[in-house]
């Protein structure tokens, strides 16, 4: 049991501190423990909603030097389950865990903290699917209202400034003094708005692949184009790739004008179960699958090949890459849009919408998201929301050079109000630098010095790219446990 926790234990009766019990995590072997508190969904008239109970695990110390701190993640998403990332947490604050414990919650509508979740298509229906032939605004429309139906839910009840207090009330019971906070992904922007709204309890704030208050997940789509344009950048660069592949930007466009202008049907080998189903070809197919490989290294040394088979007629590496997309389901949609209806669309401008529909992806989900809100429904946040974070406590902003998702610019977005921050980039890393760096020795550093000033960035240089691979001899495709377990599946989600 936590030392934080017995102190609290001491100073309060014995019903007002949770129960905790022993737990485990996926793909963690260490020994967890887990409880929950109960929490009024709607914070302006608690006594007249049920409630929802808050599922956390605390990860012990090994050293318990600390035990009024604690080390608090956030995943991301939006609609990732804390717990469900506990691996990726693991990793990430292994050095910061050798003297104080780390903290996951359940984000409410995640997760075991009352999971917001529909019924989607499997991935034979995905597969199946000809994005050509049908009006995709309307097609999601329909199912959003399927959902709406089913979970009968005000989202409003589920944004990011929402969940801030669920997230301080565990604390509050588990008797920590103060917290170091990690975020990743649109985890960073659940860990601005936890310092926002409770300045006093936080020490330091690490924010990995940050998602600022002012930008829009729209322009990811921006952000998936220019990391796609630097692995063709680098195969250029390549003797062996340019070697290979002489032709590889042309392959890539012919197969993407190909795709706009038809759907490409075919016979493949499911990638779960290897039965032959039918594959519906299409552009949106093509531009998920190379979206998801640019999250990995490993997985970008592929493209050039993927591309050249698929020109040719051989889509089995392609599909690889495609089931990606069926790990999104085991996100939570209600907060999803919760987060993009409320925090995202309300600020959305003409000059906005016409950049991001400068990007296929961009173009592609600001269609979708606007379907799904004009449903939702959603009770907009304040209009300051977007302000950039004030804050003097101390914060580490990581960014990768290669991300396809939250580039360097957008921390520097958001570092622009903070007194006592400073922005370190791995230049060959892809999303959350924490997975594939030295970072989780500098973030244990920060955090024992509460300053990121002296902090030696320089191994974080490293080269990091893998040689692209020119055949499929050897060549290890994704697989859904692989994706699953992945420190960068943190930020898979439907909407992104």
């Amino acid at each position: 049991m936590p030392a934080a926790v017995s102190a609290q234990q001491a100073k309060t009766p014995p019903q007002a501190a949770p129960e905790l019990t022993p737990c485990y995590a996926k793909n963690l072997t260490d020994r967890m423990l887990c409880g929950s508190i109960r929490r009024p969904l709607h914070a302006a008239a608690p006594s007249q909603d049920a409630g929802i109970d808050i599922h956390f695990a605390v990860l012990p110390a090994i050293n318990p030097l600390h035990p009024q701190e604690a080390v608090l993640g956030f995943a991301g998403g939006p609609g990732q389950a804390a717990f469900d990332a506990a691996a990726t947490f693991a990793h990430a604050l292994r050095y910061a865990r050798e003297s104080r414990d780390i903290l996951l919650v359940d984000q409410r509508g995640t997760g075991k903290s009352g999971l917001l979740q529909c019924d989607g298509l499997n991935l034979t229906s995905q597969f199946a699917l000809d994005e050509n032939s049908l009006d995709m605004a309307e097609m999601t429309r329909r199912e959003t209202e399927l959902c709406l139906d089913k979970l009968q839910v005000d989202l409003s009840h589920y944004t990011t400034v929402a969940a801030a207090a669920d997230f301080e009330a565990v604390r509050l019971a588990l008797g920590y003094q103060k917290l170091h906070l990690y975020g990743g992904s649109y985890g960073t922007r659940m860990a601005q708005e936890y310092m926002r709204q409770y300045p006093d309890a936080v020490l330091t704030a690490t924010l990995d692949g940050v998602v600022p208050f002012n930008q829009s997940f729209g322009a990811m789509g921006a952000a998936s184009d220019a990391s796609l344009e630097a692995v063709y950048a680098y195969c250029d660069a390549s003797p062996e790739c340019r070697q290979q592949f002489p032709t590889a930007r042309a392959q890539l466009q012919q197969l993407q004008q190909t795709l706009t202008e038809r759907t490409i049907s075919s016979k493949v080998r499911h990638p779960r179960t290897f039965e032959l189903i039918e594959l519906k070809l299409t552009r949106a197919k093509l531009q998920q699958a190379l979206r998801f490989a640019l999250y990995s290294n490993r997985y970008r040394a592929l493209i050039p090949m993927v591309v050249e088979q698929a020109t040719q007629g051989d889509y089995s590496a392609l599909v690889g890459l495609m089931l990606a997309q069926d790990f999104a389901a085991d996100l939570s949609i209600g907060v999803n849009f919760a987060v993009v209806c409320a925090e995202d669309q309300p600020f959305w401008t003409e000059k906005s919408r016409a950049e991001f529909a400068q990007s296929y992806l961009g173009h592609s989900w600001l269609e979708g998201a606007e379907a799904s809100c004009n449903v939702w429904q959603v009770k907009p946040v304040a209009a300051d929301y977007t302000a950039p974070l004030q804050t003097d406590t101390p914060v580490l902003l990581l960014s990768g050079g290669l991300d396809p998702v939250t580039p360097p610019g957008w921390a520097e977005l958001a570092m622009a109000r903070m007194g006592n921050a400073r922005h370190l980039i791995a230049p060959h890393a892809t999303h959350i630098v924490a997975s594939q760096t030295c970072a989780p020795k500098l973030i244990s550093q920060f955090i024992n010095l509460q300053s990121a000033s002296a902090l030696d960035d320089s191994c974080l240089q490293q080269e990091l790219r893998k040689a692209f691979l020119t055949n499929a001899n050897g060549a290890v495709m994704p697989t859904a446990t692989a994706l699953a377990a992945s420190p960068t599946s943190t930020t898979i989600s439907a909407q992104e």
